[in-house]
């Protein structure tokens, strides 16, 4: 199935249903507009590496394969995979690289899943603390079934970089979208972040997470960060305060 959005071109396996009917629904027309206005904003930036953090069934990926020189997509979700793969194949694209893991503060192995069946975008880091996760109110609580947990591989960002030879300073923009793994994956990034500054987008996610830490990794970001946007669903960029986010609860975020 051939899918075009804003002149980019790629196509959805027809031997995937869930993905055929997520793309056949237009949901991908209504689906994070600011999203894809990032995409466009930033693919001219030094020397086109994204790195997706979250890659799910690829519409992200697939896009941005269209316009940066290299995307490294990060997923761990054995069922997302499948999808994924399947997306991947029904491409031309050369420029994919796939990391089957989850990025974290270790190399090793995590416990991941959780917010109903697995492969349905919500699957979490925070289910390998059940207890706490569990222990606070949100939509993990008040919605999901958490019977589908399975192990996972994670991988730090600095193994990262290496193994794929990336060039940190070629980096054109990474983006998080890992359903409140950021309280986990952010510290970790720290370091990273500080000495190189990629522009670094990120959707926080409030109904995974609670108040005190998502205040804690805006700090954080802050922290390293002069500045943070907001793009709106018209792509227009708007340079935003600490202030306005938290009392505006603004989730999705470009850090520069």
């Amino acid at each position: 199935m051939k899918i075009i959005k804003n002149n980019c071109v790629f196509y959805i396996s027809d031997d995937d249903k869930y993905s055929k009917c997520w793309f056949s629904n237009n949901k991908l027309d209504k689906w994070e507009s600011n999203t894809f206005h990032i995409f466009d904003y930033y693919k001219n930036n030094k020397e086109g590496v994204y790195i997706d953090i979250g890659s799910w069934i690829g519409p992200t990926v697939l896009y941005c394969a269209n316009i940066y020189n290299k995307v490294i997509a990060i997923e761990p979700d054995p069922i997302a995979l499948i999808k994924l793969k399947k997306n991947m194949s029904v491409n031309n694209f050369n420029n994919i690289a796939l990391v089957e893991k989850g990025l974290s503060f270790n190399n090793g192995t995590s416990l991941f899943g959780g917010n109903g069946i697995l492969g349905n975008s919500e699957s979490t880091l925070l289910i390998a603390n059940k207890k706490d996760y569990l222990s606070y109110p949100g939509r993990h609580t008040k919605v999901h079934k958490h019977n589908q947990i399975v192990n996972i591989k994670t991988i730090t960002i600095e193994t990262l970089i290496e193994e794929q030879n990336i060039n940190p300073k070629h980096i054109s923009l990474i983006k998080m979208d890992i359903e409140g793994g950021e309280k986990i994956v952010v510290p970790a990034l720290i370091n990273f972040l500080n000495k190189y500054k990629p522009v670094f987008y990120i959707s926080l996610h409030r109904c995974f997470l609670r108040e005190t830490e998502i205040n804690k990794i805006i700090n954080d970001l802050f922290s390293i960060y002069d500045k943070c946007y907001l793009f709106t669903e018209n792509g227009n960029k708007i340079l935003i305060n600490k202030k306005y986010i938290l009392e505006k609860n603004i989730s999705c975020l470009v850090f520069e």
